[in-house]
């Protein structure tokens, strides 16, 4: 059977010719206007997949070269804050830390100590400031806590206080109290004390007493009213008098507190004097380091126990080393840790006993106890002691302070080894840093080039496809004329 034609069956065949037509076109325009092969997932599934895929991996790229290009600039300013800190530390500057302690080590130089002094105190403050640089709004060597100085001055604290409640009557806490208490002057069953007036009274001890020496001037004494030079002797008597001569008379002896022989200063004031003594009041104490709270020279155990924790923090992040995880936890060599503890670099914390201090010929001539381990805290402790030295002479306050300044001497050179040791770890990572960078900018271009060529269309040939289908296009209106005359069934249907 012959189907029939009519105007209105061949007009919907030519509107569905020509929509054809149309959608061709208006493809192979959007082929030309997006540069892209596809613009949906329906149009080529397969090859949708494959450049997701792609892109996933690229995204994955840029978002890790993003954070290492972060992480190395800050590095970069850690390093450039560390480059001033060296410069202040142990460059051969005139101003420099290195050269005013070479200085004030000089008997020459000696009567300028004091202004030796107050210039190494303030350049151990401004290495505090370099330490506290900042890489936008966070603090650069602040370890995991960015939003506050890693470095601060506050009341220096007693390198082996002990925070324990004080029982006076109680013998295990007999290194907390200076003196043993006179039982008329202190509460029922009280032991020692830390108030002299409080304390019971015996006879002062002569330093210098020889016994040899005293035996002679007694066997041998002069003639009644006569001068006898011995007696004023330092080494004649065992006792001290009011006047400071010596006596075999306890009774003619000077009364003073008893000295508790277990006292440890360390145990019993939480800061430090200027002088070195002890007080527990925040107001007499020298200025000392503090890192995130925590006092720098502090033996304390609960101090011990923060600055451990701070060192051990990580803050992990992937920079495409291969990040993954084992029992919540990553796998050091897939990530890389961020964080930079400024105590690390500067020596660490604590303080060190039995610290030999030797003469030119090597010879040991003193050992002193807890030494500075942070570079900042001995130059600063430097010019503290620096700072005591007589204004015309130079000479220091004491023996002790002298011997001390000779320990935190060889105490410095020994912090400035570790700090250049560490600086050049540092060094290493940055390093590591800009060649990871050049590895994830390579392999994201790699990337990006993989997807362009599965998706992007070749200009040429797509200029060549829609010119076609607009061809096409245009040959499918003209068809249309042909078309729109009624036939003959049409007007016997009427």
């Amino acid at each position: 059977m012959i189907p029939r034609m009519t105007t209105v069956g061949t007009l919907k065949n030519y509107r569905y010719s020509l929509n054809g037509s149309n959608n061709t076109m208006t493809k192979a325009m959007n082929t030309v206007l997006t540069g892209r092969l596809f613009n949906s997932y329906a149009e080529d599934p397969a090859l949708a997949t494959r450049c997701f895929q792609i892109r996933n991996s690229y995204w994955k790229s840029q978002s890790q070269l993003n954070v290492n290009e972060s992480l190395r600039h800050k590095y970069d300013v850690a390093w450039s804050a560390l480059e001033n800190a060296s410069t202040d530390l142990y460059s051969r500057a005139d101003d420099a830390s290195v050269a005013s302690i070479i200085r004030a080590a000089s008997g020459s130089t000696g009567p300028g100590r004091l202004a030796l002094g107050q210039s190494l105190c303030a350049k151990a403050k401004d290495i505090a400031q370099i330490m506290n640089g900042r890489y936008g709004e966070n603090y650069v060597f602040s370890g995991a806590d960015t939003l506050n100085p890693p470095f601060t001055w506050g009341p220096q604290a007693n390198p082996g206080y002990i925070a324990e409640p004080l029982d006076a009557t109680k013998e295990s806490q007999a290194p907390a109290f200076q003196y043993i208490a006179d039982p008329n002057q202190v509460g029922p069953g009280e032991l020692f004390t830390n108030d002299p007036a409080k304390a019971a009274l015996v006879p002062e001890k002569n330093p210098s007493y020889d016994e040899d020496f005293t035996q002679d001037v007694i066997d041998n004494p002069v003639a009644p009213g006569t001068d006898d030079p011995r007696l004023r002797d330092p080494r004649y008597g065992k006792f001290i008098k009011n006047d400071g001569l010596g006596t075999m008379v306890e009774a003619d002896a000077k009364q003073i507190p008893e000295r508790n022989e277990k006292y440890d200063s360390n145990f019993a004031f939480k800061y430090l004097k200027p002088d070195g003594s002890g007080t527990n009041e925040a107001d007499e104490a020298a200025t000392g380091l503090y890192y995130r709270g925590v006092a720098v020279d502090s033996n304390a155990p609960a101090d011990v126990e923060k600055m451990e924790y701070f060192l051990k923090e990580a803050k992990n992040i992937d920079v495409g080393l291969g990040h993954k995880e084992e029992g919540n936890a990553a796998v050091s060599s897939t990530v890389f840790n961020s964080t930079l503890q400024g105590i690390y670099y500067l020596g660490g914390y604590g303080t060190k006993d039995g610290v030999e201090v030797k003469d030119e010929k090597g010879n040991v001539i003193g050992v002193v106890d807890k030494v500075p381990k942070n570079v900042i805290s001995v130059v600063n402790e430097i010019g503290q002691i620096l700072q005591r030295c007589d204004s015309n002479t130079g000479n220091f306050a004491s023996d002790e302070d002298q011997l001390r300044f000779k320990a935190l001497f060889q105490e410095y050179e020994e912090s400035n080894s570790s700090f250049r040791e560490r600086w050049t770890e540092m060094d290493t990572q940055s390093g590591f840093l800009r060649d990871n960078s050049e590895l994830l900018t390579s392999t994201s271009d790699s990337l990006k080039q993989q997807y362009m060529e599965l998706e992007d269309a070749d200009p040429a040939a797509a200029i060549s496809d829609f010119m076609f289908a607009r061809y096409c296009y245009d040959a499918a209106l003209k068809v249309g004329n042909s078309v729109l005359s009624q036939s003959l069934m049409d007007y016997m249907n009427f």
